[in-house]
Order: structure tokens, then sequence, then C-alpha cells
């Protein structure tokens, strides 16, 4: 009974009860897609990372930093032969230089990294290096990533010339021909970074069978001479950088859950103000307080129960249709984010149903909240209209 007479109680609040439950359903919804969003982000920049440059983890010289680059001549050491014995698509060698392009006569200080071309563990666009001779000819190909190129207004064909300093330490320089210019969504792998063949980087700095790094499918155990660095090590400003854009959703996700809650309290304030004859008559004739308290209660938990329906029927076509054209990022080109191209949902159910359950559970509270004083009403008072005031 209470619950019929609570339903027709909502329906008769017309166009204020309508739009708490439009509110809160798009508050659901909201909520829902944020956290949703931010984890396709998220997982799509550490699987980027991971494909184009950390893979399963690395094999480094100790005390490699690639923050130093004055140390990275001093910090090779030949492959171990574990290592070495591995398939080509699980490692991947590299070898990382200093370097100094001379475009148009200005001097731009690189990253040579040369990365054996026979590799599948890394999705790189090497294969115009492959088709280059292993031997070191007057010029030596080389790639390119697109911000690269631009940064050093570079394209492909262009001819350069490029000093380095081999294990001796004596200086050396030859010209350099721009193979391919390639988009590199890892911009690690990009900015000042010159792409080489490893047998070339390691015939002209003098250095064979040696390498900085070896990244591997998965870890093989220790080895002499080297550290395994995980992919949590490798990536953890990235991580870090992530933690915080989750906790700014999560500051996201209490203001959106805070309107939705003082919508639902301010409709119930107001009704109760109005209703005191109502509430004074329905204790005239014998209803407890308690009663009338569950009555106003049921009423205002109406509008996250039907919000519910309207978020379904409302969410479900958007997030279809939005999983179909994803959300461009590509103004992330000129951040440090390692993801370029479009971004789609990642819906994790136990988020949906932590989400709706903490909704629910607080537009109920505070549906409650409001009526809760009329347990202490006078009969007399509430049919006079002056028992809340």
């Amino acid at each position: 009974m209470i619950l019929n007479m609570a339903f027709k109680n909502f329906i008769r609040q017309g166009m204020r009860a309508w739009l708490n439950v439009l509110v809160t359903a798009l508050i659901l919804i909201a909520v829902v897609f944020a956290l949703s969003l931010l984890n396709g982000f998220q997982a799509q920049a550490l699987r980027n990372m991971a494909s184009t440059d950390v893979a399963g983890g690395h094999y480094r010289v100790p005390g490699f930093d690639i923050l130093e680059p004055t140390e990275w001549e001093d910090l090779t050491l030949p492959v171990p032969d574990k290592l070495a014995r591995l398939p080509h698509s699980d490692k991947a060698e590299v070898l990382v230089q200093q370097g100094q392009l001379f475009p148009n006569r200005r001097l731009f200080p690189v990253q040579l990294r040369g990365v054996e071309v026979e590799q599948t563990l890394l999705e790189l666009p090497l294969e115009p290096l492959r088709r280059e001779n292993p031997e070191v000819g007057p010029i030596i190909p080389v790639i390119l990533g697109t911000k690269m190129a631009e940064e050093a207004h570079l394209s492909v064909g262009d001819t350069v010339v490029l000093k380095w300093r081999d294990r001796h330490g004596a200086v050396d320089a030859l010209d350099v021909r721009v193979v391919d210019v390639v988009p590199l969504i890892n911009p690690r792998i990009d900015e000042g970074v010159v792409w080489m063949r490893l047998d070339h980087l390691r015939t002209i700095t003098d250095r064979p069978n040696e390498v900085t790094w070896v990244a591997v499918k998965e870890p093989v155990g220790s080895i002499a001479g080297f550290e395994f660095q995980s992919v949590d090590a490798l990536m953890s400003d990235l991580l870090t950088l992530l933690r915080h854009d989750r906790r700014n959703t999560r500051i996201l996700w209490i203001i959106l859950i805070s309107l939705a809650a003082i919508s639902v309290f301010n409709t119930q304030i107001l009704s109760v103000f109005k209703r005191q004859k109502e509430i004074g008559t329905l204790m005239a004739l014998g209803m407890t307080p308690e009663r009338v308290v569950r009555l106003f209660t049921l009423e205002g938990s109406f509008a996250a129960l039907l919000a519910l329906v309207v978020a379904v029927i409302l969410g479900v076509p958007f997030f279809i249709w939005f999983q179909g054209v994803g959300f461009d990022v590509s103004h992330l080109s000129e951040t440090g984010f390692p993801v370029r191209e479009k971004i789609f949902l990642d819906i994790r159910p136990w988020e949906v149903i932590i989400s709706t359950l903490v909704t629910v559970s607080i537009v109920i509270a505070v549906a409650w909240a409001p009526v809760k004083k009329i347990v202490r009403l006078d009969p007399t008072q509430a049919l006079r209209g002056r028992a809340i005031t």
C-alpha cells in the first residue's frame, strides 16, 4: 500500500520529479563515461609504450640513464649469450649513442638509436632500413619520426652531416640520408631520436656486438653484468601521471554525485514543507510517523530507481555510438603522452556496479534526511500547516 501511494505521489510531483530523474540519469552516464574514457586512455597509452619501447622489460647496462646523454658512450656491453640465443620475436637489441646533426648549418643534438632490424618484438616501422645494405657506405640511411623531422626541418631524401664519437673518443662524421619519415605514437622514440640499423651504429662507433639494453618479451632470470628493469619501473613517470588523472576523475565523480544529491534533497525539503497538512491528515488518520517517513523516503527513492532505467535507455545507445567513432586525441601530439590515435571506452563492469550502487545509496540517503524530522511533528500543528517553518 505504501509503495503504491509513494509512486502515485511521486508522479503527481510532475515536471520537478522528472527533472530529478533526468539529472540523476545524466550524472550516472557522465560518471561511467568519464571512468571508462580514462580506462581506455590509460590502456592505450600503456599498450603503445609496451609495443614500441618497453615490451616486457629491459636488461640494461647498470647505471644507464636516458636523461644523462654524456654517460651513454661509457655504458655499453656485449650481448650476453643467454639473451643472444633468444629468437627475434622475444628480444630486441638496442644501442644508444650521442650524436649531432647539422641540418641547414645548425647544430642539432640527437640520440642515435640502433635497433636490430630482424626483431619483431617491438612494433617499429623499420622496413626501409631492412632493405638497406648491412655494410656501411659513404651515406648512412636513417629514419626519423614526424615530430623529429618537423623540428629538424628534414624530409625524405634529405642528406645531412652526422657527427659522433667512437668508443676510443675519436670524433668522426659522415653524411646520413633520411630514407623515411614515419608517424611514431610514442614521443619517447620520436623527439630527438635518429633511428639506424644496429649493425651500422656498431660499425661506426667501433662497438661490435655491444648493446645498451635488450628489450625482452618476458624476463629470463638474472644475467651477470646486466640489471633487469620491469615494465612498472620503465613506465613509472607515465603511471604516476595516470594515477593523478584518476584522482582528478574521482573528484569530478564526487562533484557530479553531489549535484544529484542536492537536487533530490531540495525536492524533498520543498515537498515536506508544502505538504504539511497532508502529513497531519495521515497522522490523524492513524498512520505512524515512522510510516510517513517511509512514505516520503520511498517517493524520493523513486528518483534514483527511475534514473537507472533512464540511464540505461539513454546511455546504452550513446556508448554504442561512441565506440563506433572514438575520441580523437591528435591534439596530444604536442605533449608527452604516448597516444596519438583515437581512444575508445574501456567499460569495467565492477566500476559501473559500484558507481550505480553509490549513486543510488546517496540519493536514497538524501531523500530520507529531510523527512526524518516528521517523526517529531505535532499532528495538530501539521494540520494547520505550521509544523515546519
